[in-house]
């Protein structure tokens, strides 16, 4: 009687093991390693959009303030790239490129030369794109000859001239920055009610001084679009009504950030106040006097910030010149176009 052997079958039950292992090995590898890749994006954007903000803050300056290079540029953006992890000596590498972009006209941007350590910044430049490129290890994929991933990101942003007020966006809350300055997350109070006698800084887009009126400005922003710098009345009193209470609150309770037209003169009184409008900051509310409204306050976030006027934005004309006289942080706005 011939003996029967099950080597056919051990082999088969091989093969079908190292089948098994592989495509376990290739699940947990986009689970376990995937999740690195996306750690990884997530890190190298947040990298890009601080480098990026940081070298368009020396372009702002360089048109308000003057005397800025291409080597402030250049180590703005390395410094931040530095102190979010991105280096080539760094537990993961990370490279970088950056180029000067102006807005197109049809939208996206134009590149007009690389950022460099030396040189000039170009005359047309409002910005800087910068690409950012990780290389993480792998875990599993590394046994089936997939030793790292190249994680790519970039970030483009723009500095602008501000020269008007949005349309429909604006709060009409007049507020005089103090010494011409405001610090980051500080806390101010808002309305002074002592610039002009007999105001308070509410604001009257249509000449009405009635509390409906302002009521209604504030709860749906109700604007119209202005140039820089304008002169806007203010309606007269603290207008301390249960509607405008009602409207402030909404905003309070919400946690928003609101944006605040920023006044550096006034003239006349009473009916006839005038407030000279040159600017435009962004504020989170805090708190309004009880009962009356005598005291708003408000937490600083930002001068012009890119989310009041949307995502296909026309950026307009780059900040005015550091010599042209009128020219300050607020007349200027920096923000992530992408």
């Amino acid at each position: 009687m011939a003996i029967r052997t099950h080597d056919g079958e051990r082999g088969q039950a091989l093969v079908l093991f190292a089948v098994v292992l592989t495509v376990l090995l290739i699940v947990a590898g986009l689970v376990v390693d995937g999740g690195v890749a996306f750690y990884h994006r997530r890190e190298g954007q947040n990298a890009a959009d601080l480098a990026t903000l940081a070298g368009t803050q020396i372009i702002a300056d360089h048109y308000t303030k003057g005397g800025r290079s291409g080597s402030d540029v250049y180590e703005a953006v390395a410094a931040s790239l530095a102190a979010n992890d991105c280096a080539t000596d760094s537990g993961v590498p990370c490279t970088w490129t950056g180029a000067y972009i102006r807005p197109a006209s049809s939208g996206g941007e134009v590149e007009l030369g690389t950022v460099s350590d030396g040189g000039g910044i170009p005359a047309s430049a409002q910005g800087v794109l910068i690409r950012v490129h990780r290389t993480p290890s792998t875990f599993f994929l590394n046994l089936i000859a997939r030793p790292q991933w190249e994680v790519d990101t970039e970030a483009a942003g723009f500095t602008a001239n501000a020269g008007g007020l949005p349309p429909g966006q604006v709060l009409p809350i007049g507020v005089d920055p103090p010494n011409d300055h405001f610090d980051p997350n500080g806390v101010y109070e808002l309305t002074a009610g002592k610039d002009a006698p007999g105001n308070f800084s509410w604001l009257s887009w249509n000449g009405s001084n009635s509390a409906g009126t302002l009521a209604n400005s504030l709860c749906d922003p109700n604007n119209p679009a202005l140039a820089f710098p304008v002169w806007i009345i203010g309606d007269p009193g603290e207008t301390n009504s249960s509607a405008v209470r009602a409207c402030l609150d909404k905003w309070i309770d919400n946690k928003a950030t609101v944006l605040l037209p920023l006044w550096d003169m006034v003239q006349g009184n009473g009916d006839n106040t005038e407030f000279r409008i040159r600017g435009l900051a962004a504020f989170v509310l805090l708190d309004h006097g009880q009962p009356a409204i005598d005291t708003i306050t408000g937490r600083f976030i930002e001068f012009y910030p890119l989310p009041t006027i949307g995502p296909n934005a026309t950026w307009g004309s780059p900040p005015c010149a550091a010599d042209s006289g009128g020219c300050t942080n607020e007349s200027i706005f920096i923000g992530l176009a992408r």
